[in-house]
């Protein structure tokens, strides 16, 4: 979830993004050191439900966000507002959010934030943390103003108490239940890669072509796709009898199978074709790391702008 301020802000400079922020990318603290000693915490205290904490707690869900002094109200680089953030805030110090940020919309929860309440400058603001991401929360005239705590850009993202939340909409076919997708199971390694026009079948960088991209798919519904030995966890699912789709906060890939090679698809000028493998192949990763493409460069690039 750290990438969903970086994905707001990148969103405002350039189209097409399916990577968002990299947790490679250094940023900038802009909070106060009372404010991260605040936040650190809520992973392990217990804070008493009382009138005060009892106003945050439930549902909330996005309806506007304000990102680079814009203000959006309708939609988001043609996503629903909705999909910017679905935050559930429990009794037990827990909270979920979910985003649907990925080409196709699919939405993607994450389980694992704690959360604290403390008072700043005579406010109550509650602090929803996890390992990676910090996030103030504040209720000003009945609604949930979102900011990130550890990178203040002036991205605000605004929430309203809902009893239900929105339903996305479904991209899948029905009928599904009974098909076999277990050749798609397994160890896969890259073959081809065609990235925004260039096609690549020896090497990227010093890395051989085979170990750029590295995919396993679970009969769970998880996948990992490691890139130059980077992994990125994604879930997956049926769309058609021939496709699966796997995605995760911002990124997505439809996943097709013919004649032995897996290709994942991002449908933003990532192509990669994968061959089935027992192992993966035995690679000292760091030894080229430094020659290595950047990995937000390929999947990230920028577009090259018009000339008005």
């Amino acid at each position: 979830m750290k990438k969903l301020i970086c994905f707001c802000a990148a969103a405002v400079l350039m189209a097409g993004c399916i990577c968002g922020c990299s947790n490679k990318t250094g940023k900038t603290s802009q909070s106060s050191t009372t404010t991260e000693s605040s936040t650190a915490e809520a992973s392990s205290e217990n804070t008493t439900v009382t009138n005060d904490v009892r106003k945050f707690l439930g549902k909330w869900e996005s309806y506007k966000a304000t990102v680079g002094g814009v203000d959006y109200e309708t939609d988001y680089s043609g996503y629903p507002l909705s999909a910017v953030m679905k935050l559930e805030i429990f009794e037990d110090n827990t909270a979920h959010i979910t985003t649907a940020l990925n080409p196709r919309g699919k939405e993607r929860t994450s389980d694992y934030y704690k959360w604290n309440i403390t008072s700043m400058e005579g406010n109550d603001v509650l602090h929803v943390v996890s390992p990676d991401d910090r996030y103030d929360c504040r209720i000003e005239q009945g609604q949930m103003i979102v900011r990130y705590a550890d990178y203040d850009d002036g991205t605000e993202i605004f929430l309203f108490s809902v009893d239900k939340f929105s339903e996305s909409q479904s991209t899948t076919e029905a009928g599904l239940d009974k098909v076999d997708y277990s050749a798609y199971f397994g160890k896969w390694e890259s073959e081809e890669v065609t990235s925004y026009g260039e096609t690549y079948t020896e090497t990227m960088g010093d890395y051989p072509v085979n170990v750029a991209f590295r995919f396993e798919l679970n009969d769970d519904n998880s996948a990992v796709l490691s890139i130059f030995g980077e992994p990125l966890d994604y879930q997956w699912e049926a769309q058609k009898k021939n496709e699966l789709y796997m995605w995760n906060d911002y990124e997505g890939f439809a996943i097709t199978l013919n004649d032995g090679i897996l290709t994942l698809d991002s449908e933003t000028g990532l192509v990669i074709k994968l061959h089935s493998v027992e192992e993966f192949s035995d690679y000292d990763f760091s030894a080229a790391a430094a020659s290595a493409p950047d990995d937000d460069a390929i999947l990230n690039p920028e577009e090259t702008e018009e000339t008005t």
